[in-house]
């Protein structure tokens, strides 16, 4: 199945770049792969990536496998 992807999913993701990269050090790709979590209201999200990780769980994805 594919989804195209919302265009909200590019403000999110530059809300997040503006909120969290200072801190966490996120990369492009991982700002995109939360926000992309966020607006398609993604029931967990999966990651082998540890500040992708850190950034699902700061914006309160749920990151349990």
């Amino acid at each position: 199945m594919t989804v195209d992807l919302p265009v909200s999913v590019w403000e999110t993701g530059i809300n997040l770049a503006r909120r969290h990269t200072p801190a966490l050090g996120v990369r492009t790709l991982d700002l995109l792969h939360v926000a992309c979590a966020i607006e398609l209201r993604a029931d967990r999200f999966w990651t082998f990536d540890e500040r992708q990780k850190k950034l699902a769980e700061t914006v309160g994805l749920d990151t349990t496998a």
